[in-house]
């Protein structure tokens, strides 16, 4: 009769052999990794305000590291914090060692002039700088009043002041959408039911933020009849009949 305990023992004894070499197996596979495929070659695509320098040094990349053991949502992670004009990243791995990191770059649309200094915000009302004096070519934004800004972050404006907040990004995005954000040259959201942007030297007043596309197809209607550049006069939205008037 053969002896239980024998039979345990000889299991066992398969049994850690087979551990052994699973163990061994995968130190040989990694090791495999890290000596034959490392990276050789790194390309960033979609940089223009940064170079590809300080994207690469954000990033933490460097050549002759193993591809297998990049971490891609590391990096992605590491460059937009590090580079606030950085809007969305994409870190591909492509073997046997090639590395492709895709920006696209944020673009700048207004600013907020707040304890002294200037803060540039994208669509999105992320800030993307503080500079020192105004810039010139964007929104001056009014009547609203940044809370605790910084540089990377989402403007925030307070709790109470969600619906401030949105307006700014909706009625710069409708600015966009609608190819008038460039001779835009203020927003005005101190009064929530009165939003004011001044365009090509007019005074538009939109009245409440939302309806967009009729508001927008009446501005164009009155600039077509009135070709001429405005010297500060006020164009306003009447909520009651839909119409613009002047």
């Amino acid at each position: 009769m053969a002896n239980p305990k024998g039979r345990w023992a000889a299991g066992r004894g398969a049994a850690l052999y087979v551990t052994l070499a699973v163990a061994f197996t995968v130190i040989i596979l990694i090791t495999a990794m890290a000596l034959f495929f490392k990276i050789s070659d790194i390309t960033v695509e979609g940089a223009a305000r940064y170079s590809e320098r300080e994207i690469l040094l954000a990033s933490g990349i460097e050549e002759d590291n193993s591809i297998f053991f990049l971490s891609s949502g590391k990096a992605e992670v590491a460059i937009k914090s590090q580079l606030p004009y950085i809007d969305s990243v994409k870190v591909e791995r492509r073997l046997p060692g090639s590395v492709v990191i895709r920006v696209t770059e944020s673009v700048p649309a207004a600013y907020i002039p707040y304890d002294g200094s200037y803060w540039v915000i994208d669509l999105t009302g992320r800030i993307l700088e503080k500079v020192s004096s105004a810039p010139e070519g964007l929104v001056v934004i009014s009547g609203a009043t940044p809370e605790k800004p910084e540089v990377g972050k989402a403007l925030t404006l307070g709790s109470a002041e969600t619906v401030r907040l949105t307006a700014i990004t909706e009625t710069l995005t409708a600015l966009r959408d609608n190819g008038k954000l460039e001779l835009t040259t203020s927003l005005d959201v101190s009064n929530l039911s009165a939003i004011t942007f001044e365009y090509y030297g007019y005074r538009v007043d939109f009245g409440k933020a939302g309806n967009w596309d009729n508001k927008f197809n009446l501005l164009d209607n009155f600039l077509r009849d009135h070709p001429e550049r405005g010297t500060g006069q006020k164009v306003y939205y009447n909520e009651n009949n839909g119409g613009l008037y002047y």
